[in-house]
């Protein structure tokens, strides 16, 4: 009895150790925390932006999305190029770091636009992208009459001109671009850092109806409309406390657009089931795997014809929190019933990776619908560690992991250790119907997306 008792201690310390060491090689392989420097304080503008400069140089020792040499030279070369140009406006910094960033032509490795917004100026407009064009769908009292209108130019500049114009300050995705491209748009600071505008603080806008206005930028247009642009579709009360107007606070709102504030919500319809994920991630009320199952359990009694997943406005999180309820849907769906995904530019990271999880299970029967995800099936993410500027403050983030979800990653030097055992390979998620949010239809109560879906079963 001895005997077998220390076989069994032996065999549970040995796999408890096997597996300390595994998760310590894990660790030291993909969480990369920033290099630590103490800078002397310094005095002038050129003295602060010349040791942030000094400080990125070492941001491609740990972050390996700038994976060539011709990436990593161009890097440093840039920055020996700002060296001899500062000092810049705060403005002029910003995006001269973000073109710097943009080299590594990885989605994830961009100054995040929503952060950028923090610190730069605003005016008091929030726009959004319909099929139709660029559209006011939010605004401060004294400009409340400007909801609803189409915007022709900014600054003199088509504005889809413009979105061609900002990649050079975001690298990866054009689809992604598009999606923030609000964010760069309602900047005059950003704008003439960019040399799209020649003042800094307010923008010349045109509209359709022929109309001009130059609009000043404020201290009050800044924080309370958050800086997502989905969530600018239907703000929340404490935006409109706070005075700002909205275009879906007088109409009616499609159902897909009174939920996005919420990480993830359902409806039953007669025949299916609609499921919205805003994002892979838990929040203090709601976990998303543990909401999700009690959908599927509920979807199991109802013999349903089509389920529909909406991840057009998935930002990522983990992938692996979905996962469970695509599985159980796809014995919960009678016969050759089809599981709908809904896509869009703002589906992004593990959003894309819930996607292709839903093509590999559930095969011909998957349609997607909508537009053009955020990034493409291969990009570097995951380890995330903050990397931040020492005067500017401005972070970015350091990835470590491959994702193939395209071919299947299988190269353990550089993939996600995790997907060498459960990812798949999708090639591609083309769309089976392309789908854009028309704005006619979003101002009637309507969604374009859905309401496709519901016709077709």
């Amino acid at each position: 009895m001895k005997k077998w008792f220390r076989r069994i201690l032996f065999t549970l310390l040995g796999t408890v150790l096997l597996l300390g060491i595994l998760f310590y090689a894990f660790y030291k392989r993909f969480v990369i925390e920033a290099p630590s420097i103490a800078y002397t304080q310094v005095s002038t503008l050129k003295e602060e932006q010349l040791q942030d400069l000094d400080y990125l140089s070492r941001y491609i020792t740990v972050d390996k999305s700038f994976d060539t040499d011709r990436k990593r030279h161009a890097f440093l070369e840039g920055i020996d190029h700002l060296k001899k140009q500062v000092p810049f406006t705060t403005a002029a910094f910003e995006m001269q770091v973000a073109a710097l960033m943009s080299i590594s032509n990885n989605t994830h490795t961009n100054v995040h636009p929503s952060r950028r917004a923090r610190r730069l100026n605003a005016i008091p407009l929030r726009f959004y992208w319909f099929e139709e064009g660029l559209y006011v769908v939010m605004a401060q009292k004294e400009h409340k009459h400007l909801l609803g209108k189409r915007i022709k130019k900014i600054n003199g500049f088509e504005v889809v001109e413009l979105v061609l114009q900002l990649e050079k300050w975001f690298g990866g995705s054009a689809e992604r671009l598009k999606f923030f491209s609000p964010l760069f748009l309602m900047s005059p600071e950003l704008m003439d850092a960019v040399h799209l505008g020649t003042d800094s603080t307010r923008l010349n806008l045109e509209f359709y109806d022929a109309n001009t206005i130059l609009i000043a930028a404020s201290e009050t247009a800044k924080d309370k409309p958050g800086y997502w642009p989905q969530l600018w579709l239907n703000p929340s009360a404490a935006t409109s406390e706070a005075g700002w107007f909205s275009l879906a606070a007088h109409k009616a709102t499609a159902l897909p657009f009174q939920h996005l504030h919420q990480n993830v919500w359902h409806h039953f319809t007669d025949r299916g089931v609609y499921v919205q994920v805003n994002e892979n991630v838990d929040t203090e009320t709601v976990k998303v795997s543990d909401y999700l199952n009690a959908v599927a359990e509920e979807a199991k009694e109802k013999k349903l014809a089509y389920a529909v997943l909406d991840l057009r406005f998935n930002s990522g999180g983990d992938y692996h929190m979905v996962r469970p309820f695509i599985a159980q849907m796809e014995s919960h769906l009678e016969g050759k019933g089809n599981f709908y995904v809904i896509l869009g530019n703002g589906t992004f990271s593990a959003g894309i990776i819930t996607a292709a999880l839903a093509k590999h299970t559930f095969g011909s029967k998957t349609k997607f619908v909508g537009e053009a995800v955020g990034d493409a099936l291969q990009f570097w993410a995951d380890g995330g560690s903050p990397f931040i500027l020492p005067n500017s403050k401005i972070q970015l983030r350091i990835w470590t992991a491959y994702h193939d979800w395209k071919n299947g990653c299988t190269d353990w030097r550089k993939c996600f250790w995790i997907t060498l055992f459960d990812g798949v390979a999708v090639n591609h998620l083309d769309l089976d119907q392309k789908i854009p949010l028309r704005f006619q239809d979003f101002i009637s109560g309507k969604d374009t997306a859905l309401d496709y879906i519901i016709a077709s079963e």
